[in-house]
């Protein structure tokens, strides 16, 4: 069986970070080109793995939680700074901060449905 030292973990973990951002790139440049354009390949690696740094930060730690905080940051720029997510994620709540991030995510689904008529 093979075993993988300390170093070599940390290693594929790194590796497994970035293709997150790279798979993300690559579906912004076929969806939203004028996006990627004005980003660019470094500009859009940098942009995301400061979205990721944030995610992490505050204690997101599934990936798919994180992978989804980067979709808001490239939709909504700087909605982590927003005032009412930061009291969101701060609120006193037996629930780790992946379950408080995946309620935001529904409370902000149900807005964009009220907002563009998908209720009526």
């Amino acid at each position: 069986m093979l075993e993988l030292s300390t170093k070599q973990l940390t290693e594929l973990e790194a590796v497994r970070r970035d293709e997150l951002i790279e798979k993300l790139l690559l579906e912004v440049r076929a969806q939203d080109p004028d996006w990627y354009d004005r980003h660019g390949l470094a500009g859009g690696i940098s942009y995301l793995a400061g979205y990721r740094r944030d995610a992490e930060t505050l204690g997101l730690t599934e990936r798919q939680s994180i992978e989804d905080f980067m979709r808001y940051g490239m939709m909504f720029p700087g909605f982590n700074r927003e005032q009412a997510f930061v009291e969101w994620m701060a609120r006193p709540s037996a629930d780790d901060p992946d379950q408080r991030f995946r309620d935001y995510q529904r409370v902000m689904e149900f807005v964009w449905q009220l907002k563009h008529g998908a209720w009526q």
